[in-house]
């Protein structure tokens, strides 16, 4: 902070707490009065370079001209303990214009939420067990007045407050200090204004004497006041290291009985501090705490900040990360989410990253094994990269012997992406002309065809309805399991092998959607017996043509095939085909010509099937190894069944499971694949093998 006149510092946003006034509750409309400043003189702290902690009171004036109501009289929330990064803690909002100045008090009307995740708060202050509250403010001008053998006043002149928050007990009135680390609070502009008075040195210890209160000594951090002029003896503590000593100016000098109270007091506090920086794993910032003077309660709020930080799902300060929810699993999961989403943009720059993840970005795979093995509370400083990175593959993100490691999962979370991205956006060309459908289990299915319900009967007037049959003939098929593991070696990782990382599971991803096509073209080309032990292509079914190319006359004998199907009772079920299903080559270029719409020059050279609504299907596994190319006709698997293809229920595509390697060093990804696919019915499909080619 600044300390000439009319200078312009930064400030952070002050809390101070005042107590609930219930009296004025109204149920129905869940709202409570409050009075949420008397503009009290409080005790704060400032730092003056890195080490001087320098204590000032704050003095808030009170008034109409000095308040900036706008922002709170338009609807502030009203928050629990000042938490404003998570919706969570918002438990109700300031009533529009309630907010007043009435006698020197700021007063105002706050409506509760209903909403359930905060009912037991809201509850808590509706019956009286929370009756504080705390405002959050802004200050903008402060008059600074310096007072012989006083603390400086800071009179906040001009200030306004942000929201109003219930907490379970006041605030500390020297709660805005500076964290050990740096890392300071949001700031904002603040004038201030010095009215300096001819001073004689300030006091620096305690506000009470030893005679009066011995306790205080440990109460506030056993700093003993003195005046420079006097020559006190020092106390020395258990180390032998002189500290300040004295009494406030006008106090009787200390006593050899108080000075041997002030002795224990500092060994007590020094045992106490020490402790407490051991349990937390701090024990190097024991010694800093002792002689910066730093009371016990000031070390827990420091230590327990430093934890949180520690915990929170990045390992990162939580004002970096305003938006993660609370609890560690969310955290730990939105964690591994943002780095794996870092790597994928390392693997490929066309990912987009969000904002969470673009703090990881750039990341070589042994810091990204650090970072999990600091959240992990692993102290991974002087380690070789191989060491870090097998420690982070067997460090474990939970309780017990049966976790992974949150370097393995996010490892092993990118290559799943990987694989099932790519399997994803592998064509496979039999989606159009099959139809998909489930099965519950890996049992053998029958599937009764959709053509052989009876016919409807006309009912006379007065007449009952009849009773009909569905026939049970159908096509059995089943699911069968398909997998490989695919392993990411503690080489690769220390390489930092970013192509291996994105092309090894892309591989096994295109594979598994390619393995679909050739069961499902596995089953066409098969031609396989259906139910009526005849084979899917037969001349008794009607759905098989002589050998020929494509042209008029072909596709006409394929339609007029289509047309005349009947099923098992002999009633005409005629439809169109919908897609002609070639390899690429000349049955595929003899398609695109018979379907190109052309303008002709004389009638004879119409085109009749351009307009027929056929869809070219080209496929390469139509390819035989030697002699003639088929080709084939299906009808719209909407209308008629074909042939179907099958996922396990619940389980559709690729599953994908994660661990890090036993056998080999490194992650292990298991890629697994129900799929199953069988010839439903011959009325849908029609062959043709076709001539061999030029």
């Amino acid at each position: 902070m600044a300390d000439k006149n009319g200078r312009q510092i930064a400030v952070p946003m002050m809390a101070r707490a005042a107590e609930v006034q219930i009296e004025a509750t109204n149920a129905e409309e869940r709202t409570i009065d409050v009075v949420w400043t008397t503009g009290a003189t409080v005790q704060r702290a400032r730092w003056d370079g890195w080490d001087d902690r320098v204590e000032y009171d704050e003095e808030l004036i009170v008034s109409g001209n000095a308040v900036r109501l706008d922002r709170l009289n338009a609807g502030g929330p009203f928050l629990d303990s000042h938490d404003g990064y998570s919706l969570r803690s918002v438990l109700g909002s300031v009533v529009p214009g309630s907010v007043r100045i009435v006698g020197g008090q700021g007063h105002a009307t706050v409506r509760l939420t209903d909403a359930e995740d905060v009912a037991s708060q809201v509850r808590k202050i509706l019956d009286k067990s929370i009756r504080f509250v705390s405002v959050g403010y802004r200050v903008h001008r402060y008059d600074i007045e310096k007072r012989d053998g006083q603390r400086e006043i800071w009179r906040a002149v001009d200030w306004e407050p942000y929201e109003i928050s219930a907490v379970p007990m006041p605030a500390d009135a020297g709660a805005v200090i500076r964290s050990e680390k740096g890392s300071a609070p949001q700031t904002f502009p603040c004038v201030v204004t010095r009215h300096d008075v001819p001073a004689a040195p300030a006091a620096r210890g305690l506000e009470t004497t030893m005679k009066d209160d011995p306790k205080a000594v440990a109460e506030h951090d056993t700093r003993a006041a003195g005046n420079d002029d006097k020559k006190e003896t020092p106390v020395t503590d258990d180390k032998g290291r002189e500290r300040p000593a004295g009494t406030p100016e006008g106090a009787p000098p200390l006593t050899d009985k108080q000075r041997a109270e002030l002795l224990a007091a500092e060994r007590q506090r020094s045992a106490g501090i020490m402790g407490l920086c051991a349990r937390a794993g701090m024990a190097d910032k024991a010694e800093s705490y002792i002689e910066r003077g730093a009371t016990l309660d000031q070390v827990r709020a420091e230590l327990f900040d430093a934890l949180t930080e520690r915990s929170d799902g990045y390992g990162r300060k939580q004002e970096q990360a305003p938006a993660m929810a609370r609890g560690t699993g969310e955290r730990a999961e939105q964690f591994r989410g943002a780095v794996g989403e870092a790597i994928m943009h390392r693997i490929n720059p066309r990912t987009q990253l969000n904002d969470a993840a673009r703090e990881f970005r750039g990341m070589r795979m042994a810091e990204i094994a650090k970072l999990c093995l600091e959240r992990s509370g692993i102290d991974a400083r002087g380690l070789y990269p191989h060491e870090i990175i097998t420690q982070a593959l067997s460090a474990r993100s939970g309780v017990g012997y049966h976790t992974t490691s949150d370097f393995a999962l996010i490892v092993g979370n990118v290559m799943n992406r990987t694989l099932r991205q790519a399997y994803e956006e592998t064509p496979r060309t039999f989606t159009a002309w099959a139809r998909r459908t489930t099965m519950r289990d890996f049992r053998a299915v029958t599937r009764l065809r959709g053509w052989e319900a009876p016919d409807l009967l006309k009912v006379n007037e007065a007449a009952e309805f009849q009773y009909g049959t569905i026939s049970g003939a159908g096509e059995t098929m089943a699911l069968a399991t398909y997998g490989r593991i695919i392993a990411f070696t503690r080489q690769l990782l220390v390489n930092d092998d970013m192509d291996a990382l994105g092309r090894m599971p892309e591989r096994f991803g295109v594979a598994a959607a390619d393995l679909e096509s050739d069961i499902v073209y596995g089953v066409l080309l098969a031609n396989p017996v259906m139910s009526d032990g005849k084979a899917l292509f037969h001349a008794d079914h009607g759905n098989i043509g002589s050998a020929a190319i494509i042209s008029d006359a072909s596709i006409t004998a394929a339609m007029q095939a289509f047309a005349t199907g009947k099923n098992s009772q002999g009633r005409s079920i005629g439809f169109r085909p919908k897609y002609i299903i070639v390899p690429p080559g000349p049955r595929e270029m003899e398609a695109r010509r018979l379907l190109t719409a052309v303008t002709p020059g004389r009638a004879a050279d119409v085109n009749i099937y351009a307009d027929s609504g056929l869809e070219i299907v080209v496929e390469p596994r139509l390819i035989p190894a030697s002699g003639q190319h088929p080709w084939f006709l299906a009808a719209d698997p909407a209308r008629v069944d074909t042939i179907d293809y099958a996922f396990l229920e619940g389980q559709e595509g690729v599953f994908t499971e994660t661990r890090a390697g036993f056998e080999v060093d490194g992650v292990e990804t298991k890629a697994r694949h129900d799929f199953g696919a069988g010839a439903m019915d011959w009325r849908g499909l029609y062959k043709n093998t076709g001539a061999a080619p030029a």
